[in-house]
């Protein structure tokens, strides 16, 4: 006899839940983890909470596997566990997420030609303004997903810089010869070309950037000249007529306009161009600034400069003088305005003009000093430290006006060198600094600061002990100690400091 089981006790298979829900709306990538998640955990997302940023609750997972094998039903891992490695999993998606946006936003940058689209807000709006219109694009023409794709400043590769309907991983793929690119080249020759299949005759001849079944290409010019590409793909084999191929020409005219308008706004912009010289400015300084490296065997010059403005009103160098000498200079303009930079850029080249020749401190001191007159009405004032010292023996001479300060540590202590109170270059006709020699022994360390460092904290005590803590240790970049010390104190003044360490 055969028993039958009564329908309400057969197990149906129905549609198949979702392992997990795609917390981010950033790739394939994403998705495919939360559903391997669902499947290697036995826990799943709750898919009342796919926002991005909320709280993560996890549900058993339930898929087909599990309910034709009752066996595989409980949980590999426990909820905790799983919990763990869901938060975890969350944030990287987040962090993929918002650095996917960042490049949406870069492209539009370099899409629009231009050197910096400040603000992410402007950024996003004209990425959004050329999603808009790709977007209509495929609506007109009834389409899946559009990509414009933008030459290179050789004319050589095509690079994706916007898309619609396609994943946003597109944005990070490596760019595309326009040689062998057919659909490409004939759009720039013809303005726009239809391909109602690609794969006609077994083989796509139109070399598509996507895997789609047909196709738009439209050129994009810029005053007649095509600066890139407009593709609008679509899943079905069909036959595009002329009313699509003015709509894929009208969209490729309106995304040249769009990039030249947001060109013209950033060029025409006086704010813009006013932040591009002052960011020139401190781009230049940085660059000139030398780095810390071994002036000669056993002596070792470093510098620090911190601003709260973009830009800095001091300058720091040194060099190995024509007869071997050691030279190190550095200046800090009171003028905290673009115009004390420029100052300092005058006394640095002053510098650079004059150290060329044999010259003693005094003399460098007062040809600055003459400089700074000639190239002004008398109020450009400077505080200025410039010092001479010999490799061999360790003894130096140095020169110093205005309020810069100097000290000389070993390991057993520190003692003042320069205390910061003389009148600084510029005051008079004839220069009146501070004269004086000193000797650097093996193992102490010369270290020269602004006000503004004291000022914000680094009192003489203190960069004493640390120089002194330094020396004990062994520690040959006494700077980045000091930096360490202050990163807690509020940058409100400009600190400034050189170090020249007699190993």
């Amino acid at each position: 006899m055969t028993k039958t089981i009564p329908n309400y006790l057969r197990i149906h298979k129905g549609p198949a839940s979702a392992a997990a829900p795609d917390l981010d709306p950033s790739g394939d990538a994403v998705s495919h983890f939360w559903h391997v998640f669902g499947d290697a955990t036995g826990w799943r997302i709750d898919q009342s909470r796919r926002r991005i940023g909320s709280d993560i609750e996890l549900l058993p997972s339930v898929n087909t596997d599990t309910i034709s094998d009752p066996s595989e039903s409980s949980p590999t891992v426990t909820k905790s566990s799983a919990l763990r490695l869901a938060e975890s999993a969350a944030m990287l998606a987040t962090q993929l997420h918002h650095s996917r946006e960042s490049l949406r936003r870069q492209e539009m940058e370099l899409a629009a030609r231009a050197a910096i689209i400040p603000g992410a807000e402007l950024q996003s709006k004209l990425a959004d303004n050329i999603e808009a219109i790709l977007q209509n694009a495929c609506e007109a023409t009834n389409c899946s997903a559009a990509a414009m794709y933008l030459l290179d400043e050789d004319t050589q590769i095509l690079k994706t810089r916007a898309t619609y309907g396609l994943p946003t991983s597109r944005l990070e793929d490596s760019p595309r010869e326009l040689r062998g690119s057919r659909g490409d080249l004939e759009a720039m020759v013809r303005g726009v070309v239809t391909a109602d299949n690609f794969m006609a005759g077994g083989l796509d001849t139109w070399n598509s950037p996507e895997p789609f079944a047909a196709g738009i290409c439209a050129s994009i010019t810029d005053e007649d000249v095509p600066i890139g590409t407009l593709w609008i793909f679509s899943d079905e084999v069909r036959t595009f007529g002329k009313p699509e191929a003015a709509a894929g020409r009208l969209a490729a005219s309106h995304l040249a306009v769009e990039l030249s308008r947001a060109a013209i706004d950033l060029r025409q912009n006086p704010k813009l161009n006013h932040d591009d010289s002052l960011r020139d400015i401190s781009e230049w300084q940085h660059l000139s600034l030398p780095i810390g490296n071994d002036l000669a065997p056993g002596w070792r010059a470093d510098g620090l400069i911190e601003s709260p403005q973009s830009w800095a009103t001091g300058f720091h160098t040194w060099d190995v003088l024509p007869d071997g000498t050691l030279m190190m200079a550095m200046a800090d303009s009171p003028d905290r305005t673009v115009r004390g930079a420029i100052q300092t850029a005058v006394a640095r080249a002053a510098v650079t003009a004059h150290s060329s020749y044999r010259h003693t401190v005094s003399q460098m001191m007062q040809r600055i000093n003459d400089t700074l007159w000639q190239t002004n009405a008398g109020d450009q004032l400077m505080s200025m430290l410039y010092l001479h010292i010999d490799p061999e023996t360790g003894e130096g001479s140095f020169a110093s006006c205005g309020d810069l300060m100097a000290m000389i540590s070993s390991r057993y202590g520190y003692r003042p060198l320069i205390d910061g109170r003389s009148e600084p270059l510029g005051t008079h006709l004839s220069a009146r600094p501070t004269l004086d020699s000193f000797s650097l022994l093996p193992g102490e360390t010369l270290l020269a600061y602004s006000q503004g460092l004291r000022l914000d904290g680094g009192t003489q005590n203190v960069l004493g002990d640390r120089l002194r803590g330094c020396l004990q240790t062994g520690d040959l970049n006494p700077l980045a100690a000091i930096r360490r010390d202050l990163v807690n104190q509020s940058l409100d003044h400009e600190r400034a400091a050189i170090t020249l360490v007699r190993s």
